[in-house]
Protein backbone atom coordinates (compact mmCIF):
# COMPACT_ATOMS: atom_id res chain seq x y z
CA UNK A 1 0.00 0.00 0.00
CA UNK A 2 1.33 3.39 -0.97
CA UNK A 3 2.54 5.52 1.94
CA UNK A 4 1.33 8.44 -0.13
CA UNK A 5 -2.21 7.02 -0.03
CA UNK A 6 -1.89 6.30 3.68
CA UNK A 7 -0.97 9.94 4.32
CA UNK A 8 -3.90 11.11 2.18
CA UNK A 9 -6.37 8.99 4.17
CA UNK A 10 -4.86 10.08 7.49
CA UNK A 11 -5.46 13.76 6.73
CA UNK A 12 -8.70 13.29 4.78
CA UNK A 13 -10.38 11.62 7.77
CA UNK A 14 -9.30 14.48 10.05
CA UNK A 15 -10.12 17.82 8.44
CA UNK A 16 -8.66 17.83 4.96
CA UNK A 17 -11.88 16.48 3.45
CA UNK A 18 -13.13 20.07 3.79
CA UNK A 19 -10.40 21.31 1.45
CA UNK A 20 -10.80 18.41 -1.00
CA UNK A 21 -14.57 18.66 -1.30
CA UNK A 22 -14.66 22.43 -1.64
CA UNK A 23 -12.12 22.12 -4.45
CA UNK A 24 -14.24 19.46 -6.16
CA UNK A 25 -17.26 21.79 -5.95
CA UNK A 26 -15.31 24.83 -7.11
CA UNK A 27 -16.08 26.73 -3.87
CA UNK A 28 -12.76 28.58 -3.78
CA UNK A 29 -13.70 31.27 -1.24
CA UNK A 30 -14.89 28.61 1.18
CA UNK A 31 -11.80 26.51 0.42
CA UNK A 32 -9.46 29.24 1.68
CA UNK A 33 -11.59 29.65 4.82
CA UNK A 34 -11.44 25.95 5.70
CA UNK A 35 -7.74 25.83 4.78
CA UNK A 36 -7.09 28.30 7.60
CA UNK A 37 -9.08 26.13 10.03
CA UNK A 38 -7.20 23.00 8.94
CA UNK A 39 -3.84 24.78 9.17
CA UNK A 40 -4.54 26.08 12.68
CA UNK A 41 -5.66 22.63 13.83
CA UNK A 42 -2.49 21.04 12.46
CA UNK A 43 -0.33 23.66 14.16
CA UNK A 44 -2.13 22.96 17.44
CA UNK A 45 -1.41 19.25 17.10
CA UNK A 46 2.31 19.97 16.61
CA UNK A 47 2.35 22.35 19.61
CA UNK A 48 0.72 19.68 21.79
CA UNK A 49 3.37 17.22 20.62
CA UNK A 50 6.17 19.65 21.42
CA UNK A 51 4.67 20.29 24.88
CA UNK A 52 4.46 16.58 25.62
CA UNK A 53 0.64 16.62 25.64
CA UNK A 54 0.39 14.41 22.57
CA UNK A 55 2.69 11.75 21.15
CA UNK A 56 3.42 11.68 17.44
CA UNK A 57 5.93 9.45 15.70
CA UNK A 58 8.60 11.03 13.52
CA UNK A 59 6.71 10.23 10.30
CA UNK A 60 3.53 11.93 11.56
CA UNK A 61 5.44 15.04 12.62
CA UNK A 62 6.97 15.29 9.15
CA UNK A 63 3.57 14.84 7.52
CA UNK A 64 2.05 17.66 9.56
CA UNK A 65 5.05 19.92 8.92
CA UNK A 66 4.79 19.31 5.18
CA UNK A 67 1.19 20.50 5.13
CA UNK A 68 1.25 23.60 7.32
CA UNK A 69 2.07 27.14 6.20
CA UNK A 70 2.81 30.40 8.00
CA UNK A 71 0.62 32.79 6.01
CA UNK A 72 -2.13 32.26 3.45
CA UNK A 73 -0.35 33.99 0.56
CA UNK A 74 -0.13 33.02 -3.10
CA UNK A 75 2.70 30.58 -2.41
CA UNK A 76 0.68 28.84 0.31
CA UNK A 77 -2.37 28.65 -1.96
CA UNK A 78 -0.33 26.92 -4.67
CA UNK A 79 0.89 24.41 -2.08
CA UNK A 80 -2.63 23.78 -0.72
CA UNK A 81 -4.06 23.15 -4.20
CA UNK A 82 -1.18 20.88 -5.17
CA UNK A 83 -1.67 18.73 -2.04
CA UNK A 84 -5.46 18.66 -2.46
CA UNK A 85 -5.22 17.58 -6.10
CA UNK A 86 -2.76 14.86 -5.12
CA UNK A 87 -5.12 13.69 -2.35
CA UNK A 88 -8.06 13.55 -4.77
CA UNK A 89 -5.99 11.58 -7.29
CA UNK A 90 -4.80 9.16 -4.60
CA UNK A 91 -8.33 8.48 -3.33
CA UNK A 92 -9.97 8.08 -6.73
CA UNK A 93 -7.13 5.91 -8.05
CA UNK A 94 -7.42 3.59 -5.04
CA UNK A 95 -11.15 2.93 -5.53
CA UNK A 96 -12.06 -0.57 -6.63
CA UNK A 97 -15.27 -2.08 -8.09
CA UNK A 98 -17.20 -4.09 -5.50
CA UNK A 99 -18.10 -7.72 -6.13
CA UNK A 100 -21.59 -7.60 -4.63
CA UNK A 101 -24.32 -5.03 -4.16
CA UNK A 102 -24.13 -3.10 -0.88
CA UNK A 103 -26.21 -0.46 0.92
CA UNK A 104 -24.32 2.40 2.57
CA UNK A 105 -25.48 5.17 4.89
CA UNK A 106 -24.62 8.85 5.02
CA UNK A 107 -26.03 11.41 7.46
CA UNK A 108 -26.24 15.00 6.21
CA UNK A 109 -27.17 18.12 8.12
CA UNK A 110 -30.36 19.92 7.15
CA UNK A 111 -28.43 22.68 5.33
CA UNK A 112 -26.51 20.16 3.23
CA UNK A 113 -29.35 17.95 2.02
CA UNK A 114 -30.39 17.88 -1.64
CA UNK A 115 -32.26 21.18 -2.16
CA UNK A 116 -35.11 19.67 -4.18
CA UNK A 117 -35.77 16.27 -5.65
CA UNK A 118 -38.53 14.01 -6.92
CA UNK A 119 -38.75 10.28 -7.31
CA UNK A 120 -36.62 9.00 -10.21
CA UNK A 121 -34.71 12.29 -10.44
CA UNK A 122 -31.05 11.96 -11.41
CA UNK A 123 -28.91 13.88 -8.91
CA UNK A 124 -25.18 14.59 -8.86
CA UNK A 125 -22.79 14.67 -5.92
CA UNK A 126 -19.55 16.42 -6.88
CA UNK A 127 -17.81 15.56 -3.60
CA UNK A 128 -16.08 12.45 -2.32
CA UNK A 129 -18.77 11.08 0.02
CA UNK A 130 -17.99 9.47 3.34
CA UNK A 131 -20.47 6.67 4.07
CA UNK A 132 -20.83 3.84 6.55
CA UNK A 133 -21.87 0.21 6.46
CA UNK A 134 -24.11 0.70 9.52
CA UNK A 135 -26.51 3.64 10.08
CA UNK A 136 -25.96 5.91 13.08
CA UNK A 137 -28.04 8.58 14.82
CA UNK A 138 -26.17 11.83 15.49
CA UNK A 139 -27.36 14.32 18.10
CA UNK A 140 -28.29 16.99 15.53
CA UNK A 141 -31.16 17.28 13.01
CA UNK A 142 -30.28 15.36 9.86
CA UNK A 143 -31.41 13.50 6.77
CA UNK A 144 -30.05 10.06 5.97
CA UNK A 145 -29.06 8.92 2.52
CA UNK A 146 -29.36 5.18 1.96
CA UNK A 147 -27.18 4.60 -1.09
CA UNK A 148 -27.37 1.30 -2.96
CA UNK A 149 -24.09 0.54 -4.72
CA UNK A 150 -24.55 -2.11 -7.42
CA UNK A 151 -22.01 -4.78 -8.28
CA UNK A 152 -18.95 -3.14 -9.92
CA UNK A 153 -19.68 0.26 -8.37
CA UNK A 154 -16.47 1.99 -7.22
CA UNK A 155 -15.68 2.36 -3.51
CA UNK A 156 -12.70 2.73 -1.16
CA UNK A 157 -12.99 0.75 2.08
CA UNK A 158 -11.07 2.50 4.85
CA UNK A 159 -11.05 -0.56 7.15
CA UNK A 160 -8.10 -1.82 5.07
CA UNK A 161 -5.97 0.88 6.71
CA UNK A 162 -4.41 0.70 10.15
CA UNK A 163 -6.69 2.11 12.87
CA UNK A 164 -4.11 4.87 13.45
CA UNK A 165 -4.63 6.08 9.88
CA UNK A 166 -8.40 5.95 9.52
CA UNK A 167 -10.94 7.63 11.75
CA UNK A 168 -13.90 5.28 12.27
CA UNK A 169 -14.79 1.65 11.65
CA UNK A 170 -16.90 0.71 8.65
CA UNK A 171 -16.21 3.92 6.72
CA UNK A 172 -16.35 3.75 2.92
CA UNK A 173 -15.56 6.57 0.48
CA UNK A 174 -17.55 7.02 -2.72
CA UNK A 175 -16.40 9.01 -5.77
CA UNK A 176 -18.16 12.06 -7.17
CA UNK A 177 -21.22 10.32 -8.58
CA UNK A 178 -24.57 10.38 -10.32
CA UNK A 179 -27.48 8.76 -8.46
CA UNK A 180 -31.19 8.14 -8.96
CA UNK A 181 -33.72 9.03 -6.24
CA UNK A 182 -35.54 5.73 -5.63
CA UNK A 183 -37.70 6.52 -2.60
CA UNK A 184 -38.19 8.78 0.40
CA UNK A 185 -39.58 7.72 3.75
CA UNK A 186 -39.90 8.82 7.35
CA UNK A 187 -37.93 7.62 10.34
CA UNK A 188 -39.08 7.18 13.93
CA UNK A 189 -36.07 9.10 15.25
CA UNK A 190 -37.30 12.67 15.79
CA UNK A 191 -33.91 14.13 14.78
CA UNK A 192 -33.97 12.26 11.46
CA UNK A 193 -36.11 14.43 9.17
CA UNK A 194 -36.32 11.79 6.47
CA UNK A 195 -34.55 8.99 4.63
CA UNK A 196 -33.69 9.42 0.95
CA UNK A 197 -33.00 6.18 -0.90
CA UNK A 198 -30.48 6.61 -3.71
CA UNK A 199 -29.14 4.27 -6.37
CA UNK A 200 -25.55 4.82 -7.51
CA UNK A 201 -25.47 5.03 -11.31
CA UNK A 202 -21.94 6.05 -12.28
CA UNK A 203 -18.85 8.03 -11.36
CA UNK A 204 -18.70 11.65 -12.43
CA UNK A 205 -15.65 12.88 -14.36
CA UNK A 206 -13.34 15.02 -12.24
CA UNK A 207 -11.71 18.02 -13.86
CA UNK A 208 -9.74 20.20 -11.46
Amino acid sequence: MSMNLEETIFFYTRNDYLIVNNLLCGNMNRLWQVAEIVNNDSKSVLKEHEAGERTLDKKSVERYQNRIYEKLNDEAKVKILKIAKNDISNILSAMKPIKNKIVLYRNVRIDDVLPHYNLNDIVEFKIISSTFTVPSDPDYDFYRYEITIPKNGFILELDQFDSFVRNEDGEILLPPMKCKVKNTRNNNNEKCKGIIELEYLEKLPVNI
